[in-house]
């Protein structure tokens, strides 16, 4: 049975069960904590705890100086490293987030973010996924940090000082090595076009792709020295098909027709820096030749990658790579809005990361269950998940027991969360299916309760 649909406490052992925090009451009060928290994960940590002794257990577990953030999450990024190495191809999705506390301004040991006027810290997080199916195995590594004023400075002393922007090639060296037989992928928008971490990546025995944002200087293949961006843009096309764009910004998703080009480049290393050594990488570029009327911008996305890109398939399949990227914006959405990480008002920064610690995990459960949704689809829901709650849902779609598949069974879940399953709604996502989820979990508490109960 899928992790996702354990019991809260079933879960809460199997994510934290291994953590090791030198006392053996604290490990187990962490375990309660994470069972806690999973039941209803937006809510506030009173209504989580149910009670005064075990919130009062839970306070003293966030102020504990012996625990820190990454002992939190050692256990889950063991879980996924070990799961990821069983797998042919994962994707090593990275991506950075703001987290705004500015509505809570006396929180302690904060900095600033977005313009310099809001108050928070920066989160990256890098997602194991598989691409097809496409499903998020975990969190490879997560790591929040605090933004620098950047101070007046030469090229020379700023490329001598530690940077916001080693974030990326420090999650690469963290994630480490892929094991044999195992390729790993590390995915990442404009915002990773640096040539210290793609170098990072090669080095620490995995691969990348990333979204180009400088125009590098670069040799073709014949040794003529050009641009990456101003060579991509003179390639001939390829191929061409249509793509799916999601809606992003006040922008609704649509179809769009777009071609595509490819080729060998070798990106030369950034004069008066540390590296000596050029890149031999591949590059694609994927665009919309005519966009339709009222974009401003027509879709363009050139792509660098180490892994070898030889005929138009494997162009194809890079482009399919990256737009797994956007399922990192879904999980930082998840833990914002579905455990409401920003609402939180503990006081002080460190306290704020250990419940990050619990609640990083229990975000990711909830994208893991929009994942379940397409995931044999027409498998009967009996056969995999528990008759229980099966027999539940059913009752609530009044639909039979042997009847009902798996998507049946995500649906109806989802409809109890709001979802309506119009033809032009598509398949339900993750904030329907959560609400609907603890809608179902309750009734099923309930049911559970009443059998126990004497006539």
């Amino acid at each position: 049975m899928p992790a996702v649909i354990l019991r809260s406490v079933e879960w809460a052992r199997r994510q934290f069960g291994s953590i090791d925090l030198g006392d053996q009451r604290r490990d187990r009060r962490v375990v309660a904590m994470a069972a806690h928290l999973v039941r209803n994960p937006s809510a506030s940590l009173p209504t989580q705890m149910g009670s005064p002794k075990a919130l009062k257990a839970a306070y003293r577990v966030l102020g504990e100086e012996d625990v820190s953030y990454g002992a939190l999450m050692a256990p889950h990024w063991e879980q996924t490293r070990r799961v990821a190495s069983q797998e042919r191809l994962v994707l090593m999705v990275q991506d950075t987030t703001e987290i705004d506390h500015t509505h809570h301004p006396t929180t302690k040991g904060l900095g600033p973010i977005g313009d310099n006027r809001g108050y928070g810290y920066l989160l990256h997080t890098v997602l194991a996924v598989v691409p097809k199916p496409r499903r998020v195995l975990g969190i490879a590594h997560q790591e929040p940090f605090l933004r620098q004023a950047a101070p007046r400075e030469s090229c020379n002393q700023r490329r001598c000082r530690s940077r916001e922007s080693q974030v990326w090639s420090r999650a690469a060296q963290a994630v480490g090595a892929a094991p044999e037989n195992s390729l790993w992928v590390h995915v990442g928008d404009r915002y990773s076009d640096i040539f210290e971490f793609m170098a990072t990546c090669l080095e620490s025995g995995s691969d990348f792709l990333v979204r180009a944002a400088q125009d590098r200087c670069m040799e073709t293949e014949d040794g003529t020295q050009d641009y990456v961006i101003s060579f991509a843009r003179r390639l001939p096309a390829q191929g061409e098909r249509l793509t799916e764009v999601p809606a992003r910004k006040r922008r609704p998703a649509r179809t769009a027709r777009v071609q595509i080009s490819f080729s060998p480049i070798t990106i030369l290393p950034p004069k008066g820096g540390p590296f000596r050594e050029s890149l031999s990488v591949w590059g694609v570029r994927v665009w919309e030749p005519e966009p339709p009327a009222g974009e401003d911008e027509p879709l363009e996305w050139i792509l660098l990658t180490s892994v070898m890109t030889r005929i138009v398939d494997e162009a194809w399949e890079r482009v399919d790579w990256y737009k797994c990227r956007w399922i990192s914006e879904d999980y930082h959405q998840c833990l914002k809005t579905g455990c409401s990480i920003e609402k939180r008002q503990l006081r002080e920064k460190d306290r704020l990361l250990r419940l990050l610690g619990l609640l990083a995990p229990v975000a990711l459960r909830l994208l893991q269950l929009r994942d379940i949704v397409r995931l044999s689809p027409d498998a009967p829901a009996i056969s995999t998940l528990p008759k229980d709650l099966v027999q539940v849902v059913a009752h609530l779609a009044e639909a039979p027991l042997e009847s009902l598949t798996m998507k049946d069974f995500w649906w109806a879940v989802a409809q109890q969360g709001g979802f309506l399953g119009r033809r032009r709604d598509g398949p339900p996502g993750w904030k329907t299916i959560w609400r609907g989820w603890l809608h179902v979990q309750t009734l099923l508490e309930g049911v559970r309760l009443a059998s126990r109960l004497p006539p």
